[in-house]
């Protein structure tokens, strides 16, 4: 933006459904911390708006200064219209950055209402959409501005079955923070194993996931049967949380895994996580642009994943990763005994990932969000 313009600063309300599962951080909200901490404040006034009550990441956000206002509200709750009205009046604002369902289809009826200009954020493919959503898509679709699709295949979901003008679409994969993912030492690894009851001499076998439907964690147990009938001395560790949880180690029992089978839950260091990963694998059904996956790579590990919607446009089979078919346990657990099996393979893998990962800066990709923010102000006030 001109530095002659009337407007000293961008106001830009920048909203999320919500930031994880039972107050703990998931990759929407890592995306929402990464993305509003490194805002330029010299020329953009961010607003944080979470649609849920308060959780953990208030903490992080009030140790760089920065409020978040938390609305306390449901999915569906229509009183979220009334709260954007009034965020939009009280804060001034002349951008609205609206990420996930709720906060995309009550902040465009916001955004006619004011005539405030909407960019909405499309971090995956939500197959639970129902019609009366998918109704509502089509109508608020003219009234987008913007449209930031994390991966080609989620961008095609937008336009085919939500609507949204080609021309409106920009791909822009996600950004990963490099400097907080650099692997632990030898000493600390084993600490993190002894702490999770995991022997030093296993080869661990890991995931950072949520317990959903959609991520395909029972065909991962399934691959772990596999795997362990072959190679005993393997574990696989499970990080993170969700509604499957108890489903899940019902599975592993009648499996017979559940002693080879550790559910970590949420863990906030990340990075220790996937250090102590031989492998990292990814089981998904369906997948916009995994942070997750951008972690493991940044840290260099080798990696097993499903070839399923962004997957596809992050790794390249063979050079940076091994991708195998969704729901195919028999395939994945092959590939995943190849490379404990292989030592040198797991190795160049590993590296070209970490290689790769360069590509996916943080800063590059703030850079990016800061320009289409000035590129939708700038059309608002003719500048």
């Amino acid at each position: 933006m001109p530095k002659n313009n009337v407007l000293s600063k961008i106001n830009v309300l920048v909203a999320l459904d919500k930031t994880g599962y039972n107050g703990n951080i998931h990759g929407g909200g890592r995306f929402f911390f990464n993305v509003v901490s490194k805002i330029d404040r010299e020329r953009f006034n961010i607003v944080p708006c979470i649609l849920r009550k308060e959780d953990s990441l208030k903490s992080d956000f009030e140790k760089q200064g920065i409020n978040v206002k938390y609305l306390g509200r449901g999915r569906f709750d229509p009183f979220v219209l009334f709260d954007f009205l009034k965020l939009i009046k009280h804060e001034k604002i002349h951008v609205l950055h609206l990420n996930s369902f709720s906060s995309q289809q009550f902040g465009r009826i916001a955004g006619v209402i004011t005539g405030v200009p909407s960019i909405i954020h499309g971090h995956g493919i939500d197959y639970r959409c129902s019609w009366y959503q998918l109704l509502s898509d089509l109508f608020l679709a003219k009234f987008t501005e913007k449209v930031i699709t994390v991966s080609t295949s989620v961008k095609e979901d937008y336009i085919k079955r939500r609507k949204i003008n080609p021309s409106k679409v920009i791909v822009m994969p996600n950004g990963v923070p490099v400097e907080d993912f650099i692997p632990i030492h030898e000493q600390k690894c084993r600490e993190v194993k002894e702490h999770l009851g995991i022997r030093w001499d296993w080869h661990v076998i890991g995931t950072v996931t949520r317990l959903r439907e959609e991520k395909g964690n029972q065909y991962l147990l399934e691959t772990a049967a596999k795997v362990l009938n072959v190679l005993p001395n393997t574990c696989f560790l499970i990080v993170g949380d969700g509604p499957l949880l108890n489903e899940l180690k019902q599975l592993a029992q009648q499996l017979g895994i559940e002693k080879k089978v550790i559910f970590a839950g949420f863990q906030k260091d990340v990075a220790s996580m996937l250090s102590i990963f031989d492998i990292k694998v990814l089981s998904s059904i369906t997948e916009g642009h995994p942070l997750s996956l951008l972690e493991a790579m940044t840290i260099g590990k080798a990696i097993v994943a499903t070839a399923v919607g962004g997957i596809n446009e992050i790794l390249r089979d063979g050079e940076t990763g091994l991708l195998v078919p969704p729901q195919d346990p028999q395939t994945m657990a092959k590939k995943i005994i190849y490379l404990l099996q292989h030592e040198q393979e797991r190795a160049r893998l590993g590296t070209r990932a970490q290689e790769e990962s360069r590509k996916y800066g943080l800063d590059a990709y703030v850079r990016n969000i800061e320009r289409v923010y000035e590129e939708v102000a700038e059309q608002l006030f003719k500048l």
